[in-house]
């Protein structure tokens, strides 16, 4: 009998997308599933579909609750979870027929705790945003490399998606409650009670980009979780490996831009002056940190002539 996987899918009012990425689930390769719908309160029809589905699949559990966001959604789920494995997969979203077995094998190939596999930015009509590592690349990583690639996110990200877990990794972890960036907290904990983590490159995982997500929202001051989390996340993986500052110096003059470029200066006068702060004191270290890479050094260069020139160049 192969191990019980357990699908976690977050629900909040995406009925044009639902069937679509629950078909993805149902019709997987691996048929061992226990699959988790958690309709977090939502007013469109999501609901039904949800228990539509529920009977005529008897590996589709439903949680109906109200609403209270991503993270409260996921955490619902691992509260009840039975699987052996846990992988996410958000409800606009959808995957490959083979995408749970392949992350399983690579698991169990390479002896692994966390199997994490390439994706696809696609929009609404097909269109593929993101340059793919699109080849039969495969990268077994112990602790410290993985905090290494996780923080250059080259070939993956922080993101719960795209990855499949032993479920004891998240023994005492949890998403944090009503926060943005909720992945950026939580992931790399994850990693710290796992020895080993493989990375198949097949894009086996697709995002949708759509507009009016989350994600594209216009900046808010629950925005700045984005740079609190990966100061915390650096912090803690920078304290137990030190070799890793300089990668991280880079991951957080990221979190610091991304905010910089929504932020209006006078809307949140204090805000973007912190934000600011912050650039100006990593700039330097970013200019000669051999990890910057080309763009990031030009934009830590375009710094040092103020504001409105960096921000024309983000």
């Amino acid at each position: 009998m192969e191990d019980l996987i357990t699908v976690i899918v977050p629900i909040y009012n995406v009925e044009l997308y639902l069937r679509k990425c629950i078909d993805s689930i149902t019709g997987q390769s691996y048929k061992n599933l226990e699959i988790i719908l958690v309709d977090d309160g939502s007013q469109d029809k999501c609901g039904l579909i949800c228990d539509e589905y529920a009977e005529k699949d008897s590996r589709v559990r439903v949680i109906h609750k109200e609403n209270g966001g991503l993270s409260d959604a996921r955490n619902a789920a691992l509260d009840v979870m039975k699987g052996e494995y846990v992988t996410f997969i958000d409800s606009d979203d959808y995957v490959a027929t083979e995408y749970i077995s392949y992350l399983y094998d690579l698991i169990k190939h390479n002896d692994a705790d966390i199997a994490i596999c390439g994706y696809k930015y696609i929009t609404e009509d097909g269109k593929v945003l993101n340059h793919l590592v699109d080849d039969d690349t495969v990268m077994i990583m112990d602790q410290e490399k993985a905090f290494f690639e996780l923080l250059k996110s080259k070939y993956f990200s922080n993101s719960a998606c795209s990855k499949l877990f032993r479920a004891d990794c998240f023994e005492g972890i949890r998403y944090p409650y009503g926060r943005l960036y909720e992945d950026v907290a939580t992931t790399y904990k994850t990693f710290f009670k796992s020895e080993k983590i493989v990375f198949g490159a097949n894009p086996l995982y697709f995002y949708l980009y759509r507009v009016g997500s989350i994600s594209k929202q216009q900046f808010s001051l629950a925005r700045m979780d984005g740079i609190y989390f990966a100061e915390e996340m650096v912090k803690d993986i920078t304290q137990k490996y030190p070799s890793l500052c300089q990668i991280g110096d880079c991951r957080l003059f990221d979190s610091y831009l991304a905010v910089l470029s929504l932020i209006s200066q006078k809307d949140y006068p204090d805000i973007y002056k912190q934000v600011w702060g912050k650039i100006c004191f990593m700039r330097k270290s970013i200019l000669i940190c051999k990890y910057s890479g080309r763009k990031r050094k030009i934009l830590s260069i375009c710094s040092y002539f103020g504001t409105d020139v960096l921000k024309m160049m983000l």
